[in-house]
């Protein structure tokens, strides 16, 4: 069994991407560098390391194609997708929240293709309540220290208390159009 938690969000990324369909290297590249997902680095220096780790550890195949020029294209093993949905389906917890809000976005990203059915309205439902519980300690902190805060810090403070508070009226209004358009429950 694969360890929990070796893969960076970069690779569980990939996986996602390579599940999808397979690719090459440099059509990872590209994905990276013309999407939104552009906040992964598209450096050669980062996914073709990254390819490599995967494919030591089984989670991914790179098979070479002949044509104009020769690429490797890499497709998902077995390991590979019980891997990711392993990392899709793992609990929202606490940690993620503070830390990790953009690989629950990730993962969230790839629920409808690649998850059970009802998984993201589940997913949605363990954020809403990590967010719900989350954020009222972070007021009340903001409350206890405030006199003793330099104004930017206090100002810091607030801006991500207000980025939780959207990320819960989102995470309301996502589940509101799971229950209306897909009938889950």
């Amino acid at each position: 069994m694969v360890k929990p938690n070796r893969n960076s969000t970069l690779a569980f990324a990939l996986l996602g991407l390579i599940w999808q369909e397979p690719r090459s290297g440099y059509d990872l590249r590209k994905f990276f560098s013309s999407t939104p997902m552009i906040s992964f680095s598209d450096s050669p220096g980062a996914i073709y390391p990254a390819l490599h780790r995967l494919e030591q550890r089984g989670l991914v195949r790179g098979l070479v194609a002949e044509g104009l020029r020769r690429r490797r294209i890499f497709e998902l093993t077995a390991r590979g997708r019980a891997e990711f949905r392993r990392w899709q389906t793992q609990p929202v917890v606490r940690s993620d929240v503070v830390r990790n809000l953009d690989a629950l976005m990730l993962r969230f990203a790839f629920m409808d293709q690649f998850a059970e059915k009802g998984a993201a309205l589940r997913f949605l439902k363990a954020f809403h309540k990590e967010l719900a519980a989350y954020i009222p300690s972070l007021r009340k902190y903001l409350k206890s220290n405030r006199e003793y805060m330099p104004e930017s810090g206090r100002l810091a403070l607030e801006n991500g208390i207000r980025a939780y508070e959207t990320q819960l009226r989102w995470t309301k209004d996502a589940m509101a159009t799971y229950g209306q358009t897909k009938g889950e429950g």
